[in-house]
């Protein structure tokens, strides 16, 4: 952990200074609101004012983040809050206290963005997830602290207003003084709030109702608190638990939303919600102080906890690459829903009293209590192994990168100081470049990859002899290094290919895979490519690239989420490249389909027809028709046979795709089939049983293997 966090510290430091200030500022306003006679409806506004600032720093954070900078933008926030927060403690009044908490909310969101994105930007693909829960126990392990900062001197004077002002500013020295430089990002696009609820009805209901419960009920607390005699240490030990109940419920949360149906969950987190609301007022009312503090925690702890599970539950039904997106708009609909939340809460308190507030909480819980039953009856749950993992988040104004579940997209290269001066020669020299590249090839093979990517940005330098000068110093790294030159230079990718498939036997299906496969929109054109170069005598290198380019598929498809397995379009993958090899290699159509076939068996029915219209299509081209309807029937008889001893689970399914276009050849297929032991006989009924009628020539095939089955099964 240690090291994860050694490159990161600066950030953190000045994460938790910003953030302890920050807790010290909200249980500070109200209790201070309170004591200055402010009616209790109008503290609610001016608490709901926060959400307001949250929301447009939501919007906007990395639109300033592109415009100005990490650096400039975080001290931006310091400046202004501790501005805010002192101007608040000079000029009390309503109307300057909301203007004040919209600022602090924007700039607490562009911070928190600030933070999230440099930190998701240094970070990698195996450390990112535990980055973030680190970035979370930080700022909510400085939300906490915040809490007993409270205590240090009286709430009528202007000290804990400048001590807060003070932790914000000192916020800034940290992430100043940083070697870390703030990293380029691009704008990200939320996903339509219509689209998002389509897709997750439950998901968008529970981020607001996420921001309406939280919000509302740690804003509008301490005056709860102050109106049952909690005051000083013991108002900070109060709210201290609501804090550390939010972080500390998360892993159980957790633990229970990977294991069971995420709705049965959030059922019983609400109905927690409204039981423990219940209990509140009766135990102070009896001063049951330590039992009061459990049911707090318990109660925030469950609320805050809505989020996460809200996002995990939307992210079950979005694509991998739509992540940030959906993210984006939940952060938006998590705002809205902690703008109305502090204000409906407290006019309600205003109106019935300050106990009113878990009367607002069990009323808002049940209703969102209905929804989520209601839901349940829509739509059958998820299979648990198809659940996307929870994970332990808080909504901090970021759409965080650092999310596991987001798609995590590599740097093409490492700008080290061997790049920099590398980029700088190339220009007015690219053989002392290229040069360069190869001897650190010699001396240093792994950075050989970084080095190889930058230069391949460089247009003086011809890509395909940087790529053999490299190899040729480290032969080894041959596909690492063709990765990294695609990955850099995708328009460059064709010349690559052709150089390699010209120049560079060695290894050949091995690197012209790895190309494809690190350019999934473009990479079955690399394939074709490779096809087109080879010589007709290269066929054993055109079947095995094709077998572990569609290998690779299928196992990316066995680790994809199953709404993006569903979404992968692999049968269309599969034909389109079977199609375009196939026209490149028309003497090798029957291999590449049986090929294809074999290593994603799933496709067999759509790579049977495509095989078989190329056939006819073919052979109808000849002169002699009876000559040309012999050769099809003898090719579909020896296809079927392949298919029968290499995948005879689909051998039925592809007897009757050919059968559809070649009816001559029904009773041969029926032979065939019941002459062969590798077809399961139990399967095989099972998938006659399922398979609707087509056709007469097609039921005669079916009712033949069916009696084939049932003989089988007599025998046995």
């Amino acid at each position: 952990m240690i090291v994860t966090l050694k490159p990161f510290l600066l950030l953190l430091v000045s994460c938790f200074l910003l953030m302890t200030g920050y807790g010290l500022s909200n249980i500070l306003l109200p209790v201070r609101m309170q004591s200055d006679g402010i009616s209790i409806d109008n503290i609610g506004l001016v608490l709901s004012m926060l959400s307001v600032g949250f929301l447009f720093g939501a919007i906007y954070s990395r639109k300033l983040l592109q415009r100005v900078g990490h650096i400039r933008i975080f001290a931006m926030c310091g400046s202004l809050t501790s501005v805010a927060i002192l101007l608040s403690g000079l000029h009390p009044d309503p109307l300057v206290l909301g203007i004040m908490r919209v600022i602090t909310g924007f700039c607490i969101a562009c911070a928190n963005a600030t933070l999230d994105s440099w930190l998701s930007f240094s970070a990698n693909e195996k450390n990112r997830a535990r980055i973030l829960s680190i970035n979370q126990m930080v700022l909510m392990s400085a939300l906490f602290s915040g809490q007993f900062l409270l205590s240090i001197a009286p709430i009528e004077g202007m000290t804990l207003f400048v001590l807060s002002g003070i932790l914000f500013s000192l916020a800034i020295t940290p992430i100043v003084i940083s070697k870390q430089q703030g990293p380029q990002i691009e704008d990200s696009q939320a996903m339509s709030l219509l689209t998002i609820l389509k897709l997750s009805p439950l998901g968008v209901v529970g981020c607001f109702y996420c921001g309406l419960l939280y919000a509302g009920l740690l804003n509008m607390l301490p005056i709860f608190a102050s109106d049952n005699g909690i005051a000083g240490l013991d108002l900070s030990i109060f709210m201290g638990a609501a804090i550390l109940g939010a972080i500390i419920l998360q892993f159980p949360i957790a633990y229970l939303s990977d294991q069971f149906d995420r709705r049965r969950i959030m059922l019983g987190m609400v109905v927690t919600i409204i039981l423990f609301s219940l209990t509140i007022p009766f135990l102070l009312r009896f001063e049951m102080f330590h039992l009061s503090l459990f049911a707090i925690a318990v109660i925030t702890g469950m609320a805050a906890c809505l989020y996460p599970m809200s996002m995990s539950e939307a992210f079950d039904k979005v694509l991998k690459e739509q992540i940030l997106a959906a993210m984006a708009s939940l952060l938006v609909i998590y705002a809205l829903g902690s703008i109305l939340g502090p204000y409906v809460a407290s006019v309600v308190m205003s109106l019935f009293g300050s106990n009113a507030l878990f009367t607002f909480m069990i009323i808002a819980a049940s209703t969102l209590l209905a929804f989520i039953i209601v839901r349940m009856k829509q739509r059958t749950a998820l299979p648990n192994d198809q659940q996307d993992n929870f994970v332990m988040q808080t909504p901090s104004g970021a759409v965080s990168e650092l999310d596991p579940r987001t798609d995590y997209v590599e740097s093409a290269f490492e700008p080290t100081a061997e790049v920099e001066v590398a980029i700088s020669l190339a220009t007015n020299n690219p053989a002392a470049a290229v040069n360069m590249a190869k001897a650190l090839a010699l001396r240093d093979p792994t950075n050989a990859a970084n080095l190889a990517a930058a230069l391949s940005t460089i247009d003086e330098i011809n890509i395909g002899q940087l790529y053999g000068a490299i190899t040729n110093a480290a032969p080894e790294m041959s596909v690492h290094i063709a990765e990294a030159l695609t990955s850099a230079s995708p328009e460059q990718a064709e010349e690559l290919v052709d150089w390699i498939t010209t120049s560079y036997p060695e290894q050949f299906t091995n690197i012209i895979v790895a190309i494809a496969n690190s350019m999934p929109d473009n990479g079955i054109r690399m394939m074709e490519l490779a096809a087109e170069n080879m010589t007709s005598d290269d066929s054993t290198e055109l079947l095995q690239m094709t077998e572990q380019y569609m290998t690779d598929l299928s196992d990316s498809l066995d680790e994809m989420r199953p709404v993006d397995r569903s979404a992968a379009a692999s049968e269309q993958t599969a034909t389109e490249l079977y199609s375009r090899l196939s026209d490149v290699s028309p003497e090798h159509s029957a291999e590449l389909a049986l090929t294809v076939s074999e290593a994603l068996p799933e496709s067999s029915n759509v790579i049977a027809e495509a095989y078989v219209n190329n056939l006819i299509e073919s052979e109808n081209s000849q002169d002699d028709t009876v000559d040309a309807v012999e050769n099809i029937e003898s090719a579909v008889n020896d296809y079927l046979s392949q298919v029968v001893e290499n995948i005879p689970e689909y051998a039925v399914d592809v007897a009757s795709t050919i059968i559809d276009s070649v009816p001559e050849v029904a009773s041969d297929m029926v032979e065939l089939l019941q002459d062969s032991e590798g077809i399961d006989a139990h399967e095989l009924s099972e998938s006659i049983d399922d398979k609707p009628e087509q056709d007469e020539l097609e039921q005669q095939l079916l009712d033949a293997v069916q009696t084939q089955t049932e003989s089988l099964n007599n025998g046995q």
